[in-house]
C-alpha cells in the first residue's frame, strides 16, 4: 500500500491515493522519411490506463501503474538512451528535458509536462522529435504523449453512533458472529469481473520461447471459462520506428522469438475475453546486449516482472471493488440493526429516562443533519455561482481578444494603424507598432495600449504540426486537427542561417521567424 502525509505540492491537498488514468495515447509525425528508414511509427496507445497509485515523494509525484512507474522528474518516454537534462517545477507543474547523448547516432529531444490543474486533475503532455541517418537517408520523427489523471473519490465512511456499554458489548458480539466470511465456493463461477495475464514485463533474447499465463475471474476471485484469445501489438524499435519482429504466440498464450528476428525490439502480448484486453510489454534483445538491459531493466533474474496485468471487465468504472464495497455495506447495515434492537431493549428497560435521553439524542442528530444539509447546500450553491462567474469571465475575456484583434485589422485596412507596442494573444510576446502578425505563430497581434487587461488573462494554444496561434478556447487546431499545447512546452526551433521571405508580400527577415509580421503567411528560405 502507497501512504505519505506530505504532499507533492508543499501546503496543496495531498495527491495520495488511488487516481484513474486513461489510456497515454502515443501519435508520430513523420517529418522525413526514406526507405532505409524502414517502416513508419504507428500511433496508437502505448498504455491502456486504468486505476493506478499516486504518492508525493519530496515535491515530486510517482504514479504507480504496476507495468510502469512515471515520476514528475523524469520523462514519459523509456527510451534507455535518454538522458534528463533540465527539470523545474512550482509545485503545481513539472517540467522536464530529456536529450541523447552528443556522439549518439540516434538522436532524441523529449519534453515532458505534468499539470495539476486542480486538487482532482493531473495531465501529462509529453512532444520530442527522434532523428537518425541510415545508409544515408535522414529519418525524423516528431511524437506526442497525452494522458489525464482523476482521483477516484473513496465513499464516506458510515456514521456511528454512541453506544452504551451493555449495548456494544452486545453488538459486539454480533458483529463477530456476522463478519466472519464464509468460505468462496468456486464451483458455480459468477460473471467476468476482470482479466489478469502474467507477468506484466518480460525480457526475451533472440531465439527464446516464453508461455504467458491468463485467466478471467468473478468478482470473487474465482476463475470461469472465459475464452481467451491471444495476439501481438505492433513492434517498435528504441527510436520509436516501427520494426516487423516475426515473432508469433499460439492460442495458449505461447510466444516463439525467431533467433534471425530483429534485436532491439519491444512489442505486446495481447490478451482479450469479453470485448476487453490486457497488455504485458514484451522487449527482445541480442545476446550480447540480454545481461546489460537486465541490469537496467529493474527485472528479476529471470527477466520478468512478477506482477499481473488487470483489466476490469465490470460494467462499473471501478470494477470489482463496487462488489466488495456492497457486501461490506451489507455486513454494516446487519451490524447497526443488531444495535438498533439492543439500544431499544435498554430504552425499554430505563423507561422514561432513558426515552428521554433518546428523544433528546434524536433532536441533536436532527439538528445536525439539517445543519449539515444546509451546509451542503450554501457550498454548492457558492460553487455553482464560482463556476457561472468563472465562464461568464472567460467568454468576456474571448470576445475582448476577438474584438481587439478585429478593431486592429479595421485600422490597419484604413492606414490608421494604433501605435505602441502590440503582443500576441497565443505565446504573450511583444512586438513593435509595425507588426501585424506574430512571426512565431502567425496569430494576429492586438495593441497593448487599451487592453491591459488581456495581457493578464489565459494565452491561448500553439498547434505542435504547423505551429500557428489561436486565442484562447480555441482547442484542437481547424488545420491539423491536433490539440493545441501551451507556447512554453513546444521545442524551440534553431534559428536557420539562412534569411527567408514572404512568398505573398515578398518581404525579408531573419532566420528565426516563422511566419511574416504583415501578413502572416509562413515564411520560406532563401535560395
Amino acid at each position: 500500500m502507497l501512504v505519505g502525509s506530505r504532499s507533492a505540492r508543499g501546503q496543496g491537498a495531498p495527491v495520495d491515493g488511488p487516481w484513474n488514468m486513461s489510456p497515454l495515447t502515443e501519435t508520430f509525425k513523420v517529418q522525413k522519411w526514406g526507405k532505409a528508414c524502414g517502416a513508419e511509427p504507428s500511433s496508437g496507445t502505448s498504455f491502456p490506463g486504468g486505476i493506478v497509485q499516486v504518492r508525493g515523494d519530496a515535491g515530486e509525484i510517482i504514479i504507480d501503474a504496476g507495468r510502469r512507474v512515471l515520476r514528475t522528474d523524469q520523462c514519459v518516454d523509456p527510451l534507455l538512451t535518454l538522458n534528463r537534462a533540465a527539470h523545474t517545477t512550482d509545485g503545481k507543474t513539472w517540467r522536464t528535458r530529456c536529450v541523447t547523448a552528443t556522439g549518439d547516432s540516434r538522436q532524441g529531444a523529449i519534453n515532458a509536462g505534468y499539470f495539476l490543474t486542480d486538487n482532482d486533475t493531473l495531465v501529462i503532455a509529453e512532444t520530442g522529435r527522434y532523428e537518425t541517418v541510415l545508409q544515408g537517408a535522414h529519418c525524423v520523427v516528431d511524437v506526442s504523449r497525452q494522458a489525464s489523471l482523476h482521483r477516484v473519490v473513496a465513499p464516506a465512511p458510515t456514521p456511528l453512533t454512541a453506544t452504551p456499554p451493555a449495548v456494544a458489548q452486545e453488538a459486539t458480539g454480533a458483529a463477530t458472529s456476522t463478519s466472519t466470511s464464509p468460505r468462496v465456493d468456486c464451483s458455480n463461477p459468477g460473471e467476468p469481473a476482470r482479466l489478469e495475464i502474467r507477468p506484466a514485463r518480460k525480457l526475451l533474447r533472440l531465439g527464446d520461447d516464453f508461455a504467458f499465463h491468463a485467466f478471467v475471474a468473478d468478482a470473487d476471485g474465482c476463475r470461469t471459462p472465459t475464452p481467451l484469445r491471444w495476439s501481438l501489438g505492433p513492434g517498435r524499435t528504441e527510436d520509436g520506428r516501427g520494426v516487423a519482429t516475426q515473432a508469433s504466440i499460439d492460442a495458449t498464450g505461447k510466444l516463439s522469438v525467431p533467433s534471425d528476428g530483429p534485436p532491439e525490439a519491444t512489442f505486446d502480448v495481447i490478451v482479450t475475453a469479453a470485448l476487453r484486453s490486457a497488455r504485458a510489454s514484451v522487449q527482445i534483445a541480442s545476446p550480447g546486449r540480454f545481461d546489460a538491459l537486465l541490469a537496467q531493466s529493474g527485472l528479476d533474474s529471470k527477466g520478468e516482472l512478477d506482477e499481473p496485468s488487470v483489466t476490469s471487465l465490470a460494467t462499473s468504472s471501478l470494477g470489482t471493488s463496487n462488489v466488495r464495497a456492497e457486501d461490506g455495506a451489507k455486513r454494516r447495515r446487519a451490524v447497526f440493526i443488531s444495535i438498533i434492537a439492543g439500544l431499544a431493549l435498554v430504552l425499554g428497560v430505563a423507561a422514561i429516562f432513558g426515552a428521554r435521553r433518546a428523544q433528546r439524542a434524536r433532536s441533536l442528530e436532527l439538528a445536525a443533519k439539517a445543519k449539515h444539509a444546509e451546509h451542503v447546500a450554501d457550498y454548492e450553491r457558492k460553487k455553482r455561482e464560482r463556476e457561472e462567474q468563472h465562464a461568464h469571465d472567460m467568454l468576456a475575456h474571448l470576445e475582448s481578444v476577438a474584438r481587439a484583434q478585429q478593431v486592429a485589422a479595421e485600422a490597419t485596412a484604413r492606414g490608421q494603424a494604433v501605435a505602441g507596442p502590440r503582443f500576441c494573444p497565443s505565446c504573450r510576446r511583444e512586438f513593435s507598432a509595425v507588426t501585424e502578425y506574430c512571426p512565431f505563430d502567425s496569430n494576429r497581434l492586438v495593441p497593448v495600449a487599451g487592453h491591459e487587461s488581456l495581457v493578464a488573462g489565459p494565452s491561448g494554444g500553439v498547434c505542435p504540426t504547423c505551429r500557428r496561434g489561436f486565442n484562447p478556447g480555441v482547442r484542437i487546431c481547424p488545420n491539423d486537427g491536433d490539440e493545441l499545447v501551451p507556447a512554453a512546452l513546444l521545442p524551440q526551433q534553431a534559428p536557420a542561417i539562412r534569411g527567408k521571405i514572404c512568398p505573398t508580400c515578398g518581404d525579408r527577415f531573419d532566420g528565426a521567424a516563422t511566419f511574416c509580421g504583415k501578413d502572416g503567411t509562413q515564411l520560406v528560405l532563401l535560395n
